[in-house]
């Protein structure tokens, strides 16, 4: 006999290790676990070199290894032992760890290990992936001796849990992860958490009737997974729902599956609106519960913003209180809560009326000052909100969020670097404010530094990815780079969070406008208008459209439309020159052009139009006071420089015009009328080889236009290069089809 051989329990006998039943009174042997046996030396696929086992529970186990093959990365390995199994248990085993890695390999999410090899090694699979340094949820809570989590931790674990089996449900077919509990969640060391052991997850199929299997870990599971009923996404809200409180409340929800105890009697940190989302989730009839992850998602957010700026609504106190008894502050309390939910609703009268109130009982209250400044914001009264910020700032330097609007008020103000020390401030305090980061990327953007303004909405999403407007601004700056495909791809992703808002849509069709899509850009537009008919920037993109595709009468209504929404739109007024000055109406122009600049002075390309109506119409001196007053605002406007070429030209100042063409090629060597006219005006001056190398040049840039070459034919017979020249005329006959 070996030390290897195995004992019935019934007889006794001795049987080989490999037997599965006893060879002399059929019972079944003993299983002795083979998985976790590994060496630390082991070297698996002449590859991956074994460090440290990790875990190891049934017939699994993961190790700690180093990958030889690149750069010694490390990975985790997680081994599927065959041994001891029957046939149909090895065949069941095998499909779920086949599943769990064809699961990881068409993954991607900040949340999710990545998978790198799949592979069998004598009896036993095992799958390479991330090494998470950290511990699981489960450990941690060992740690926390069982008791409460810190809201704002939970909540910070939910949201990055929301994303993750939001991501895994939006794929097509959907996936259920099934098994949401602290033993499947990893903590990372940055505190991100990350989803492991997808085993039991499964596909969803739309119309089965039942799951074949009851899956899933008592407390943690959804009724319907016990085979009643097929498990769903809805299936994973109700587990994380139970895991959230267990997180809250201490409280195990294994000891007594189904009966979940309202969170605010173990934890009276909880606040109302957390508890009633718990309560939804928790229901055990699947119709019940939230529609998504993404709505469970944006209700943790709202109650973590609202967490931050310190006005919450508390779950009610057990003890019996009552507002009839409440003390003066508590009373104050209750009114803040009624204000902030009102405008959380945009009820803006209502909320100040409230703010007010409390006020008027306690006016050294910081918090109902920075209410106010919130309801003033959003009306749109910028100077009355920043007056009720610095109030509040002035009782309480550490509201993050008094900061935060601060800042937002001071940006609307156009004081941008007294903005910037605001929003600043706010993460001085609150590094994770995402609000904070995205007022401090708008703020960058219009002081004219885009890489960092988008650096900033990157750390926005990353601290809250589910914030709209981040994204929004995001695109807004992708395009200015003139990344389209990036900015588009940002305002699809707020889209898809805040559908109902015009802004979101209309920055779409900006990017699609800018990419040459303009009947997707025009279906973006008129979507923005659907949702809100007075949206004056969408009327002006609708204008943009149409004037591209050559709609002269319908852009100039369109760009009509958009003043009379908001007749303070300098661009639109612009715009509106622009076609008038294309329907040769130059007078109506002008005026445009002088309503734009009356509004906004510096507005250069306004100032660059004015010029150009007045060449039009012969008035180059004061043409050339204009394309002046254009340059002084922005020397880099090659249109303006070429304008400018273009008065003195006409007045017969040739070498100033040709100093003005030369200074717009160099600021854009593509710029063909530039070319061109540093050809004329090369041939006034009778430098004709200079002339015939400006008209190649414009003809490289643009050669089927017959004014190029009419150009170079005029320079080689001006040489005595006839021949040339009728070389040249043929071209033109076959550009005109002549030929």
């Amino acid at each position: 006999m070996t030390m290897q051989e195995l004992y019935c329990d019934s007889c006794g006998a001795a049987n080989p290790p490999k037997a599965r039943f006893c060879q002399y009174c059929a019972e079944p042997l003993p299983f002795i676990h083979s998985s976790g046996t590994l060496s630390g030396t082991t070297l698996l696929k002449n590859r991956y070199q074994l460090d440290r086992l990790l875990g190891q529970g049934g017939m699994g186990a993961v190790y700690k290894a180093v990958d030889n093959s690149f750069n010694n990365r490390l990975v985790a390995v997680k081994e599927m032992s065959r041994a001891g199994l029957s046939d149909v248990r090895v065949q069941e085993a095998e499909e779920a760890f086949q599943r769990e890695a064809n699961l990881l390999a068409g993954l991607t999410h900040p949340n999710l290990p990545r998978i790198y090899d799949n592979f069998t090694e004598e009896e036993r699979s095992y799958l390479v992936m991330d090494f998470i340094e950290g511990e699981t949820m489960e450990d941690y809570l060992e740690h926390a001796n069982g008791g409460p989590l810190p809201l704002e931790q939970v909540l910070a674990w939910g949201k990055e849990l929301c994303d993750v089996l939001g991501y895994l449900h939006e794929q097509q077919p959907p996936i259920i992860f099934r098994d949401l509990k602290p033993s499947n969640v990893m903590i990372g060391k940055s505190g991100h958490v990350f989803l492991i052991d997808f085993g039991i997850a499964r596909i969803f199929k739309p119309g089965k009737s039942h799951d074949t299997v009851a899956l899933g870990s008592p407390g943690y599971a959804a009724p319907e997974q016990y085979g009643k009923s097929q498990s769903s996404p809805r299936s994973d809200i109700y587990s994380l729902g139970a895991l959230l409180h267990s997180l809250l409340t201490g409280v195990d929800p294994s000891e007594q599956p189904f009966f979940f105890q309202p969170a605010s009697q173990a934890n009276a940190a909880v606040p109302k609106e957390l508890e009633d989302l718990l309560k939804r989730m928790l229901e055990m009839n699947a119709e019940s519960r939230p529609e998504s992850m993404r709505v469970v998602a944006e209700i943790l957010v709202r109650i973590e913003r609202q967490l931050h700026s310190g006005i919450l609504t508390s779950a009610p106190l057990s003890n019996g209180n009552t507002r009839a008894t409440q003390s003066k502050a508590d009373a104050t309390s209750v009114l803040l809560q009624d204000a902030y939910a009102l405008y959380t609703q945009k009820r803006v009268r209502e909320a100040t009326a409230i703010y007010d109130r409390a006020l008027q009982i306690d006016n050294t209250n910081a918090q109902a000052w920075q209410g106010r400044g919130l309801t003033q914001a959003l009306d749109g009264h910028h100077r009355d909100a920043l007056s009720a910020f610095d109030k509040a700032l002035q009782l309480d330097t550490s509201l993050t969020t008094a900061w935060v609007g601060k800042g937002t008020a001071l940006s609307m103000l156009r004081r941008n670097n007294e903005a910037l020390q605001a929003f600043d401030r706010a993460l001085s305090l609150d590094p994770i404010n995402a609000a904070a980061w995205n007022g401090r990327g708008a703020v960058l953007s219009a002081l004219g530094k885009q890489e960092p303004a988008l650096t900033s909405f990157e750390n926005a999403l990353h601290f809250d990815r589910y914030l709209a407007q981040a994204w929004s601004n995001k695109g807004l700056v992708l395009r200015q780079l003139r990344r389209f495909q990036e900015a588009l791809q940002a305002f699809e992703q707020a889209i898809s969070l805040e559908r109902t808002i015009s802004a979101h849509w209309n920055g779409r069709g900006l990017v699609l406008y800018e990419m040459g899509r303009l009947r997707d850009a025009m279906q973006a537009f008129e979507e923005a208008l659907k949702l809100n008919e007075r949206f004056a920037p969408a009327w002006y993109g609708k204008g943009n459209v149409l004037y591209a595709q050559q709609h002269i009468q319908e852009a100039l209504d369109a760009y009509d439309r958009a003043l009379k929404c908001d007749p303070r739109f300098v661009k639109a007024w612009d715009r509106r020159g622009n076609v008038l000055t294309d329907m040769q109406r130059f007078d109506e122009a002008l005026r445009a052009y002088d309503e734009a600049l009356r509004i906004d002075s510096r507005y250069a390309p306004s100032w660059n139009g004015r010029a150009n109506v007045l060449c039009q119409q012969s008035r180059y001196n004061e043409a050339l006071d204009a394309y002046n007053r254009a340059l002084s605002i922005n020397p880099s406007a090659p249109l303006a420089w070429n304008g400018k070429g273009n008065a003195y030209f006409h007045i017969k100042d040739y070498p100033r015009a040709l100093e003005a063409y030369e200074q717009a090629i160099k600021l854009y060597p593509r710029m063909v009328s530039a070319w061109y006219n540093k050809s004329l005006v090369l041939a006034s001056l009778r430098r004709y080889q200079e002339s015939l190398i400006a008209a190649e040049e414009a003809i490289r840039l643009a050669p089927h236009d017959v004014d190029n070459w009419q150009r170079k034919i005029e320079a080689l017979r001006k040489l005595g290069r006839r021949k040339d020249a009728r070389a040249a005329e043929s071209e033109i006959a076959r550009i005109q089809g002549r030929a």
